[in-house]
């Protein structure tokens, strides 16, 4: 029984097998093709991470690839039941949304942006919620996005990008 599972041809498609599921899980939903029914997108691509109600209606769905991923697709999923185009919502025009005037609660940044990298909590005096998403900005930079929901975590205060500290080497301390 051990030599089956040390044997070359079981370990390499074992690998290969691996890799090709992370590899479709990276792009997904990003390929489908606005017009397809929700169903087929379901049937092909899983469940999102995230099904809220439209204003109009409809429901907004984000399939992430937070934690550790730089990316998060939102789909308008319209009455009709037809898509409309996947749009990836974790880059700074994106999240510059939150500054449109409105009180942005805790439940519209998890609809916009879907679940975050992490949640924590301030320690430097203020004990706001924070959420961090990850993303990449301009030129491969790994950066994360942190949504301060204040002392209830209900709502955002204020939101600041700052190096990803587990994937910047400077902020690592190595230069």
């Amino acid at each position: 029984m051990m030599k089956l599972f040390a044997s070359k041809p079981f370990w390499l498609m074992a690998v290969v097998s691996a890799l090709t599921g992370t590899l479709s899980g990276c792009a997904q939903v990003s390929s489908a093709k606005p017009g397809t029914p929700i169903a087929e997108v379901l049937k092909q691509y899983g469940k999102p991470a995230v099904t809220c109600p439209s204003k109009d209606g409809g429901r907004r769905m984000v399939w992430t690839q937070q934690p550790e991923g730089e990316t998060a697709y939102a789909v308008q999923v319209p009455k009709s039941g037809l898509i409309e185009a996947p749009q990836q919502v974790l880059h700074m025009q994106s999240f510059n949304v939150m500054s449109n005037g409105e009180v942005w609660t805790r439940e519209m940044v998890h609809c916009q942006f879907g679940p975050p990298a992490n949640i924590s909590r301030d320690g430097y005096g203020s004990e706001e919620w924070i959420w961090g998403y990850r993303y990449m900005a301009a030129g491969d930079d790994a950066q994360m996005m942190y949504v301060y929901l204040g002392v209830n975590g209900a709502s955002v205060t204020h939101f600041v990008s700052q190096p990803d500290p587990e994937r910047n080497s400077e902020v690592l301390g190595r230069r």
